[in-house]
Order: C-alpha cells, then structure tokens, then sequence
C-alpha cells in the first residue's frame, strides 16, 4: 500500500473525501507517515471513534503537529485518568456562562478599538486584523494583558502555530518557531504567578492553569502550563479563520446582513453553525486503534492510526440536505445533534476528547459577526478565491476592505 502522506500535503480537503466516493461502502484505508490508517465517517463512527476503549491518543499525534498545533505534553495526547483530570481544567475555563460573558465584554471592547483604528485607512485585510482583535480580546481575558506592541507580535505567532501544522517548509518553521517563542514567554510568566512575583487574575486562565494538579496530585511543569494556556489562547485566536469565512459569506450573501441585523440572537447562532459546517477548517482527526477492531465488518489492528473525516461529514446529503448550500436556516429549524455537525470534532466535551472550546467559537461568532454585517465598508478588487488544497485555507487575499465607516 503506497503511502498518502504526499497526496494529502497536495491535496488537502479533498483528499480524503475523494478517496471515500471511490469506496463508498467501506472504510477507507491507506497509509500516513508509513503507518496503516483507516479513515471512518457519519455519526456512528464519532461515537466508535470518541470511545476510549477503541481509540487512544497517547503516541497517536505526530511530533511535526505537537510541536506547531498542540504542544509537548498537551491534553490532546493524554488518555484514561490523565486526560480526565487535565479535561476538568479546561472544562472549568470554558464552559462557564460568567467566564463566557466575560469574553464577549472584552470582545466587544477590542472590536471598539479595532473600528477606530480602520476608519480611515486605505485598506484593511479583515484576516489579519481579526487576529489582532482576538488577541487582544482573548489575552485580557485570560489575565494575560499585552501591551500595544506586544498584541500584533502574539497574533502573528498565534496565527503561525494554526498555518503551519499540516504544511512543509517555511511554513513550518515559522509555526515551530512562534510554538517555543510563545512557551518560553508564558512559562517565565506562570514562574512569576508561583512565586509571587506577578498577580493573576482570580479565576482567570492564567491563575486557573498556575495552580492546576494533574493526576498525580503535583503541578504541570512550567513547560506543559505555558502549552495549556496557549491550548485556550491559540485557538480562540483561530476563529480567525471563521470570522473572515462570515466575511465572504456575507458579501456572496449580503441578504444575511438584514437578517443579522434584526436578529434577536438565534439568527446569529443558527449564521455562525453554518459557517462552521459549510467552510473548511479541520479536515480530519486522528488517534490510534487501542486493541484489535472491527467497523462496518472491517478489521482494525491494534495500532493502526484512525482518522475521522470532518470535512466530508460536514458536507454529508444524509445529514445537511444540499450541502453546498449556504443555508443558516438549516439550524433554526434543526439544533444539530452532538455527532453530526463535527467541524471541531464529535463525542462529549466533558469525558471525551472533544475540543471544550467550541462554546468559545460560538461565543467569538455570536458576539462578532452582528457587528461585522453591520459595519459598512467597500470591498475592493481581490482574489477571494479559497484554496481546497491549502490547509488551513482562506480567501487568497485575507479578504480586503476599503472606506470603512
């Protein structure tokens, strides 16, 4: 069996949906980084894939993704008690409703800032500033204020870590190296919380993380803290991605505006889980078979690695009925079900290795995306084009404003 590690570098998105409409009736299977995979999909296999006596994540993440995306010694590598105890921590920051509000009030004063500062400019490319906006909301609320010249600098190596995990060369490198830039700064900071010398926050992200225990009773080590408090900034700092995708959809769609506008809030919602489920952001996710399986007849060795297919299942007919439609609608008549819309992953937050930060995602969207269809601006000349091949992907140009008002 040839290896599809290549093939997916090139092909991106489409490589692993293209390879189940050619065995629609069995799992795909393949080889990654030399290693026998099977890629599974539908909401049978979240519920096969999230359960701990199939599927393991300990070995499962290679050393390229820990060391751009995740970080040595993440929750995302931990299994059993372990990872049930590191989960606790991360499901007492983000999903609170207080610590939620708290984020939208400082979400709300950086989009402040932010529109001042556009007002004015020849052009603005929304990507980029979003990332500025969202770190400086994220990291104020996450008792970590930054400085004015600190806030471009964090986003920009904040944005590096998300663009280079599945990427070669310079890409690469730039994510590996904004990874241990951003650690050595936020260790040396959570050496400062233990000892006295700097004031968290009560409750924040920071105090939160300092005095964690693991399961052993002891405190992460300064290197694993400063990897956890990045594991709630960088990807809050993500929704990026998103909140440029609402930009496109709102200017391929501009009847949203109107829509948004005179929302009362489910519109919002029911916009920012469309924009989660029809563009592309994970395309799949991975962990390691625990023992020796079996899925839909098929054997699995013990070992094998496992992928989930995210993107293909968020463009299922069987469960979004014209899927490359853009349709919000779709979710104020259907709240999706736990293992159906899957653009950040299935199963519980609480025990499984679903990411605890979706709420945060949709708080970011709810909050922002009113605002962004309710600020006018042009939209000049541009490539906005999103590229299936690039991981992750964007419009080309960070989608360009002009005159903003």
């Amino acid at each position: 069996m040839l290896d599809s590690t290549l093939a997916l570098l090139t092909e991106g998105y489409a490589w692993l949906p293209d390879r189940r409409r050619r065995s629609p009736d069995k799992p795909v299977r393949c080889r990654l980084m030399g290693r026998r995979a099977v890629a599974l999909h539908g909401p049978e296999a979240v519920r096969f894939f999230y359960d701990e006596s199939h599927i393991e994540r300990h070995g499962a993440l290679p050393g390229p993704l820990l060391d751009t995306l995740f970080g040595r010694g993440a929750v995302h590598t931990l299994d059993g008690q372990a990872h049930r105890v590191r989960k606790a921590l991360f499901m007492s920051l983000l999903k609170d409703h207080g610590s939620l509000d708290g984020l939208a009030g400082h979400l709300e004063a950086a989009w402040d800032v932010a529109h001042q500062q556009w007002v004015g400019r020849d052009r603005v490319t929304f990507f980029d500033e979003s990332s500025v906006l969202l770190t400086r909301a994220v990291c104020a609320w996450a008792g970590i204020p930054l400085a004015n010249g600190e806030v471009e600098e964090t986003a920009h190596d904040l944005v590096a870590m998300v663009d280079g995990f599945l990427s070669t060369g310079p890409r690469h490198l730039r994510a590996r190296r904004a990874r241990t830039r951003q650690e050595e700064r936020l260790a040396r900071r959570i050496g400062r919380v233990r000892s006295g010398a700097e004031l968290a926050p009560a409750a924040s992200v920071l105090a939160t993380v300092a005095a964690h225990r693991d399961a052993d009773g002891r405190p992460l080590d300064l290197h694993t803290a400063a990897v956890e408090v990045l594991n709630v900034i960088r990807p809050t700092v993500a929704v990026s991605w998103f909140l440029t995708f609402a930009a496109h959809a709102l200017q391929r769609w501009p009847e949203h505006r109107t829509l948004l506008a005179e929302d009362d809030g489910d519109y919002a919602r029911a916009f920012a889980q469309e924009i989660r489920r029809f563009y592309p952001f994970a395309p799949f996710i991975g962990g390691l078979a625990a023992a020796d399986l079996r899925w839909a007849g098929e054997a699995i060795p013990a070992g094998s690695m496992v992928l989930l297919d995210l993107y293909g299942q968020n463009h299922d007919p069987q469960l979004f009925p014209e899927p490359y439609a853009f349709d919000p609608r779709r979710f104020l008549l259907h709240e999706p079900g736990r293992d159906e819309l899957v653009p950040q992953g299935g199963g519980d937050a609480a025990t499984n290795h679903r990411c605890p930060g979706e709420d945060v995602t949709l708080t970011v969207l709810e909050t922002l995306v009113p605002r962004l269809a309710a600020l006018r601006y042009d939209v000049p000349d541009q490539d906005l084009r999103i590229p299936l091949r690039r991981v992750p992907t964007a419009p080309r140009s960070g989608f360009l404003m002009s005159d903003v008002r």
